[in-house]
């Protein structure tokens, strides 16, 4: 059995812990019980935070301490989770720590400010576009032409200007919109500050998938899909329901075919259609579609079934059918109910958690400007556990926001 490891607070124990080997403090910190207390050790001499900071301990770390929900990146800034959330004390500490203002990044093409489209690995993916307006960023439509790109890490404030898509690329397929920009995962094995940058566009006759990879520093053209498949029903939005499946490494869209899913496999970088019979379904319109994987790896999609007042708001599942030996076969799983004084929105998914913007209804009313704005709730909800968290409060409306879910110093390392 092994013993108990020595409170750091004790100053006998203090004195004991720099004549133990690497490995030994390395176990020690470790069943420490809270990521904060392994800060506090890390600040209490140079040998223990260069033990904390160090590859080995910071990868045993990570499998042991799953990274925390930290707060949402939203087109203006970082909104950290608040107390009583359980995360409020580190993401407190990430936020004052990084700059998400992004005021290190030079200024784009179109000097207008860089805002988020994507955030992994402590990495965010920036852009900067013709026209910048956050009260209607949520439809905005964007030929990829327009686009410029950079990757960063607000907390070592590092930062990559990604090329434009090439015009000998993008000439091959004319008036492609962007509707699905993402940052690849990178696999534990891989240096920390490699990186991937996925866009997917289409215009009524092709999808095309370009990539970007920090190696090269060049984007390429991977893969691409007739659109005879699904249809000549063109984004109406640039930001479209997809989840990413950590396991195997796939992406999935569903936005605008609800009949379809669309499966790009990260891996192979190759693109498939689901049927899913989905527009069976009637969705309102409170925010996209949520897709989240279930327990067996296979697409869930989540929608609010009356988000207007009407009656009591509840969040549909969808499920596709095991063993049904139909491709079509998706059935209602069950439905989750939500407080009926409150309007939701959807916002998007990540990590198993669906994530609503909820307002007061007698406060509902989406002023952008106003400084009288309502507090707007920003929470999460466990699809596994129906469990619902307030995660913060802000007096603004955010039709997108991108959850954070990683460390603060020390236990963050570059990424760019």
């Amino acid at each position: 059995m092994a013993s108990p490891a020595p409170p750091i607070a004790d100053p006998q124990a203090l004195a004991l812990l720099p004549t133990l080997t690497d490995e030994l403090l390395e176990d020690i910190f470790l069943r420490l019980p809270t990521p904060a207390d392994i800060a506090r050790a890390s600040a209490a001499c140079p040998s223990f935070r260069r033990i904390i900071t160090g590859r080995s301990f910071l990868r045993r770390f990570r499998a042991t301490h799953p990274p925390p929900l930290l707060g949402f990146v939203a087109y203006e800034g970082f909104h950290p989770a608040q107390p009583p959330h359980p995360s409020a004390p580190l993401a407190r500490a990430f936020a004052d720590a990084a700059d998400f203002s992004y005021s290190f990044v030079p200024a784009g093409r179109w000097l207008t400010p860089w805002h988020p489209r994507d955030v992994r690995q402590g990495r965010v993916l920036l852009e900067c576009t013709p026209e910048c307006d956050p009260a209607f960023e949520y439809y905005d439509i964007v030929l990829l032409r327009d686009l410029d790109l950079a990757v960063c890490d607000p907390l070592s404030r590092r930062y990559s200007l990604l090329p434009r898509i090439p015009k000998k690329l993008r000439g091959k397929h004319k008036h492609l919109i962007d509707f699905g920009l993402f940052l690849a995962p990178t696999g534990e094995d891989e240096v920390e500050t490699i990186f991937r940058v996925v866009c997917v566009a289409c215009n009524k006759i092709v999808v095309v998938v370009f990539e970007y990879t920090s190696i090269t520093g060049e984007w390429h053209i991977p893969a691409s899909l007739s659109c005879s498949s699904l249809g000549t029903v063109m984004p109406h939005s640039r930001y479209s329901s997809f989840c990413h499946d950590d396991e195997q490494d796939r992406f999935y869209w569903m936005v605008p075919w609800r009949n379809k899913l669309l499966v790009l496999d990260v891996f192979s970088m190759e693109v498939s259609v689901v049927n899913s019979n989905l527009a069976n379904y009637h969705m309102r319109d409170s925010g996209k579609p949520l897709i989240v994987l279930g327990t067996d790896r296979t697409p869930e999609v989540f929608f609010l079934a009356d988000p207007f007042g009407d009656g009591p708001t509840d969040i549909i599942r969808i499920t596709k059918q095991n063993g049904s030996g139909s491709s079509d076969a998706w059935q209602l799983e069950n439905m989750i109910s939500l407080p009926n004084q409150y309007n939701y929105f959807t916002l998007g998914a990540s990590e198993g958690f669906l994530f609503l913007r909820g307002i007061l209804q007698d406060e509902n009313s989406e002023d952008y400007t106003s400084a009288e704005c309502p507090d707007v709730e920003y929470l999460s909800l466990d699809v596994k556990t129906s469990e619902r968290k307030k995660v913060c409060v802000v007096k603004r409306y955010f039709h997108t926001v991108y959850s954070y879910f990683g460390y603060p110093p020390p236990f963050a390392k570059p990424t760019v």
